[in-house]
């Protein structure tokens, strides 16, 4: 059988539909991580040949089924139930398959070229090894992050997408795949890469950062400045940017009386109800809250002691 008789796997007019045939998933205009979609997981149905054009990844959100594949003259019996994971190399190319069971949905990234370039400069023949359901609780983690992220409409911009995408394109390389040196260790920043961030960041809150950007002001790929980041400064990029934003906006909560909506829109927020509800989220005090105590001149120290921030995205 020649790839031209057969399919594409998760082509666009395969994806998951609501009940007004909108698709259950659309990728926020900013987005800057993989390309990521959710498909229906078939129920009762058989279909025939099938290919990988690109590698792909897919996490099982619901449903339970049993599936036959006639996979390169071999029939393979399957269990497929949530948190079920498949990962589907180049070679992937199925003669056959049937499913049996209650209908789910899987969510499912795609390993475009051009994009996993962008995020790993240099790495344009990045492949997985085909591996049918096994679990994997770091790819799961990957997925649902990267599902909740697109869901949300990536309030923060791009960045946190970008750096999933990076680290799991990193993992998936290193355990999965037929290149073994994605994610070795490196070294942090140089100290004068790390003030020129220090100083990129400080200049550019108010602006939609992506470790794409950032990257390039430092002469790495996104990839590699990700992990030079994070041994740097002991954080990801999305978080220490996100805890910069905070403790911007707190200086200019006790120290201005500009609008809260000025200050969101200036620190790079959406929206004033977004920057309330992230400031609230990550110091347990609501922004007018602690405008109000100020006015009644208590100290913002009482208000919000030191090391009160907490970040755990």
């Amino acid at each position: 059988m020649t790839v031209k008789e057969s399919t594409e796997i998760a082509t666009a007019s395969a994806v998951a539909k609501d009940e007004k045939q909108a698709p259950l998933l659309i990728l926020p205009a900013n987005w800057g991580g993989l390309p990521l979609n959710i498909y229906p997981l078939p129920s009762n149905e058989e279909r025939g040949a099938s290919h990988a054009v690109d590698p792909m990844l897919f996490l099982v959100l619901s449903g339970h089924s049993q599936r036959c594949y006639r996979y390169n003259t071999n029939i393979i019996n399957l269990e497929t139930k949530p948190g079920g994971i498949e990962l589907k190399g180049h070679d992937y190319q199925r003669e056959w398959a049937r499913w049996d069971g209650t209908p789910g949905l899987t969510a499912g990234v795609k390993f475009t070229p051009s994009i996993v370039e962008r995020l790993v400069k240099g790495v344009s023949d990045f492949d997985v090894a085909t591996t049918f359901e096994f679990f994997d609780p770091k790819i799961e983690w990957f997925m649902h992050e990267l599902l909740s992220e697109a869901q949300r409409g990536a309030p923060e911009g791009p960045l946190y997408a970008e750096s999933l995408s990076c680290a799991l394109i990193a993992y998936l390389g290193r355990e999965h795949g037929h290149r073994k040196d994605y994610g070795q260790p490196s070294g942090g920043l140089s100290p004068v890469n790390r003030q020129r961030m220090i100083d990129y960041i400080e200049a550019h809150l108010g602006d939609e950062l992506s470790v794409t950007v950032m990257a390039e002001e430092v002469g790495l790929s996104p990839h590699h400045f990700a992990r030079c980041f994070t041994a740097s400064f002991g954080t990801p990029p999305h978080r220490y940017i996100l805890q910069r934003r905070i403790e911007a906006a707190r200086k200019q909560l006790t120290l201005s009386s500009r609008t809260l909506a000025d200050i969101a829109l200036d620190l790079g927020f959406y929206s004033h109800t977004h920057f309330s509800r992230v400031f609230r989220q990550h110091t347990g005090v609501n922004p007018s809250s602690l405008r109000r105590r100020n006015c009644c001149e208590e100290s913002p120290e009482d208000v919000f002691p030191q090391g009160a921030i907490q970040f755990q995205k």
